[in-house]
C-alpha cells in the first residue's frame, strides 16, 4: 500500500495520525504500546503506520478510524473513553495555533469559532464543520455532509469541543454532548453543551 492515498473518498492530512503518536508517546511503556496497537490494526492499515507518517500527505479516513479504535482498545476499554482523552489531547495542541491566529489568548468563543479551520486542516472529502451557535447558554457545532464519520471519531471531537472552552477560561455547565448522529439516523452530527466564563485563564 502506498504511504498516502489515492482514494476520492473522506481522507485525513498525515498531522492527524501522527498527534496519535505524540500522544502514545506520553504513556509509558510506549514501545511495548506500539506493538500491541499495531497487532490490534487491520493488517492493511497497519501497514500504513509501521511506516514514517509524512504530515502533508493524504490518508484514507479508514486508517485514522482504525487506528483511532486500536487506541482505544489497547490503552482503554474499549469504550471509546480513550477517543475523547485523544480529543482532549488534540485540543491542548492546538491551542497555540489560534493564540497566534488572534495574537492574544483565545476565549472559548474564539476557539469555537474557528473549529471548521482546524477541521479543513484535517479533513478531505468530510463534510464541513458550522457553528450554529456560540453563545455560552446553548453552544450548538454541527458536521454536515459526513454520514462515514465514526462513532470513535464522534467521541474524539466531543472531547475536542469539551477541552478548548476549558483550556481558553470557560467552565461547563453541562458539559457538550453528540446529542444528534447519522448513525442514529440523523441527518447530521449535532454537537450541544452550555458553559460560562471563568476557568484556566482567570488569574
Amino acid at each position: 500500500m502506498p504511504a498516502a492515498s489515492t482514494d476520492t473518498g473522506p481522507q485525513v492530512k498525515g498531522t492527524a495520525l501522527i498527534i496519535f503518536f505524540k500522544y502514545l508517546k506520553t504513556q509509558p511503556g510506549t514501545e511495548a504500546l506500539r506493538q500491541k496497537i499495531l497487532a490490534a490494526l487491520p493488517e492493511s492499515t497497519a501497514q500504513v503506520i509501521s511506516k514514517k507518517l509524512i504530515a502533508v500527505a493524504d490518508y484514507p479516513y479508514a486508517v485514522f478510524v482504525d487506528y483511532l479504535r486500536a487506541l482505544d482498545r489497547v490503552l482503554g476499554k474499549g469504550d471509546l473513553a480513550v477517543c475523547r482523552k485523544l480529543g482532549e489531547y488534540l485540543a491542548t495542541q492546538n491551542l497555540q495555533i489560534v493564540s497566534d491566529m488572534f495574537k492574544r489568548r483565545p476565549r472559548p468563543e474564539d476557539l469555537v469559532r474557528v473549529g471548521d479551520v482546524f477541521w479543513k486542516n484535517y479533513h478531505l472529502q468530510s463534510g464541513a464543520m458550522k457553528v450554529e451557535d456560540s453563545s455560552p447558554d446553548h453552544s450548538v457545532i454541527r458536521i454536515y455532509d459526513f454520514p462515514q464519520m465514526a462513532p470513535a471519531h464522534c467521541r474524539l471531537m466531543e472531547g475536542w469541543f469539551s477541552q478548548v472552552v476549558v483550556e481558553t477560561g470557560g467552565v461547563w455547565v453541562e458539559e457538550i454532548r453528540e446529542v444528534r448522529c447519522p448513525s442514529q439516523g440523523d441527518p447530521f452530527h449535532e454537537f450541544v453543551g452550555r458553559w460560562r466564563p471563568g476557568g484556566k485563564s482567570e488569574p
